[in-house]
């Protein structure tokens, strides 16, 4: 019942934040909420540890309320409710800068939905469900863009849902696919299904609209375009959900579609399929340099950590695409790192932003003599992107390189080598900038201090403490990811 639970009491309280309209009853109930949806989300870790499945059967098939979670959907409940509660932490004092007071208790209402979707989507087992909840997810993923009021958030709001919706076009055309073939609409349905009835050609032609459709909701190169202006112009706080969690809810989904439903072996035996494979693969492997390249070419902060996002998640791409199970833990694994340094890198660039009202990365010369603290924070931030040692994006790139040697596959060494130097290429002068040059040198002597207070910036630093701890102790996120895949590989 845990699952259930926690998405009605997130529901419940979007509903009561929204009844009473209060700014700081707003921001105390979501972050309350969010702390017991965490807590609850551990205990589901812990039920769920030795490979055991909390499970809830409402209603009659197909159309039931069913929910199937083992320790990859506990593992994302807590990326998605931990994660989420500190960069709320930080909207508390961030957001008044960003949205009218007014639009407040909406923002907060449209945050407990979201993040009540991004753990149906994963908790849920019935596929029906599932895409009620993306659809439902999209949109107000869609909310708290256009919710700052400004023309260029509308437009980014408005592309952002339009080319969602066609997205969901595409994933729904799959699932009529696997319903047709099946007769089923759950996870474990369709699965038995396809071994008894399975269709080759059926089986492509779904997975095919499901990539398509994922595709276009979890910015995958070439079907990013709406993620910079969407990230970009969003409230921080918003950037920081979207680019962190929202994405990565599709990608499992995506990952059950391939792994549970039709299975690795099927893929891997069927010519078709492991074309497919190798075409997510391709994609993957264009968006982490493309992705880089944008961003080298961005004078906007937030525009280049966005570009950066589409960068990024083209590695998790790629280790689905070489369907084997140590690709599949590096691009899991990948989320959690993504996850916690991105929104690290968001936030600390909102509160550049909101400090200096300047977003032009080639104005910031000497703003680490007037921000220290958020400048070093950044600079912690870029070096887990670049896959420096003890920050956890190396973790990711050297599970990366380890699947990748394994696989066979070697020239994709090369082409991570090739995406760190890009990451230095876009990040490093951000810090560098701050610090060293002629305009550093004045603003050292004549400092101007425009930090912002030690505890706002709390929840930053809590969350670059996170890249270096999840580096240095990642043993027992190993083990959940671990026993979490072996229900599904």
């Amino acid at each position: 019942m845990l699952p259930f639970t926690m998405t009605i009491i997130l529901m419940v309280s979007a509903a009561v934040i929204l009844a009473v309209g209060k700014n700081s009853f707003a921001k105390r109930l979501t972050l309350g909420v969010l702390g017991i949806s965490f807590a609850m989300s551990i205990a589901m870790i812990a039920k769920t540890a030795g490979g055991g499945i909390i499970s809830l059967v409402l209603g009659n098939p197909p159309w039931n309320i069913s929910l199937s979670v083992g320790a990859l959907e506990a593992f994302m409940s807590c990326v998605f409710t931990g994660i989420g509660f500190i960069i709320m932490w930080a909207s508390v004092s961030m957001i008044d800068h960003d949205v009218e007071q007014k639009r407040i208790p909406l923002y907060y209402t449209l945050i407990c939905i979201l993040v009540a979707m991004l753990c149906g989507i994963v908790f849920f087992d019935n596929m029906f469900n599932v895409f009620i909840l993306i659809e439902l997810g999209s949109t107000v993923a869609a909310g708290i863009v256009v919710i700052k009021g400004q023309p260029e958030n509308i437009r980014a709001g408005l592309k952002y849902f339009a080319l969602s919706i066609l997205g969901s076009g595409f994933v729904l055309m799959g699932l009529v696919v696997f319903y047709t073939l099946t007769g089923a609409l759950s996870y474990t349905g369709i699965q038995k299904g396809l071994l008894e009835n399975f269709n080759v050609n059926s089986v492509f032609y779904a997975l095919v609209f499901i990539t398509i459709g994922v595709g276009f909701k979890s910015a995958l190169f070439p079907m990013h375009i709406w993620l910079p202006d969407a990230h970009g112009t969003a409230p921080s706080p918003s950037s920081a959900m979207l680019s962190a969690l929202v994405l990565k809810a599709y990608v499992i989904f995506y990952i059950k579609i391939l792994f549970l439903v039709v299975g690795h072996q099927a893929i891997a035996s069927n010519e078709e399929l492991s074309m497919l494979l190798n075409i997510v693969l391709i994609l993957g492997v264009i968006a982490m340099i493309a992705g880089s390249f944008m961003a080298i070419l961005q004078t906007d902060i937030k525009r280049m950590i966005a570009y950066s996002s589409v960068a990024q998640i083209g590695y998790i791409y790629m280790g689905i695409g070489l369907n084997s199970e140590l690709g599949l833990f590096a691009g899991i694994y990948h989320i959690l790192a993504h996850a916690v340094t991105k929104a690290g890198l968001f936030l600390a660039a909102g509160s550049i932003i909101e400090q200096t009202h300047n977003r032009e990365i080639n104005r910031m010369g000497g703003l680490g003599y007037q921000m220290p603290i958020t400048i070093s924070l950044f600079a912690i931030g870029a070096l887990s992107m670049i896959g420096f040692p003890l920050f956890v994006g190396f973790n990711s790139k050297w599970y990366f390189s380890m699947a990748i040697m394994d696989s066979g596959q070697f020239w994709l060494v090369a082409i991570i080598a090739l995406s760190s130097l890009l990451n230095t290429v876009y990040y490093l002068p951000v810090v560098v900038r701050s610090f060293f040059g002629t305009e550093a040198r004045e603003k050292s002597e004549n400092r101007v201090l425009l930090e912002r207070p030690v505890k706002d910036l709390l929840p930053i630093i809590v969350l670059f403490g996170l890249v270096i701890i999840f580096a240095v102790f990642s043993a027992p996120i190993i083990n959940i990811i671990e026993t979490g895949m072996a229900n599904i590989w």
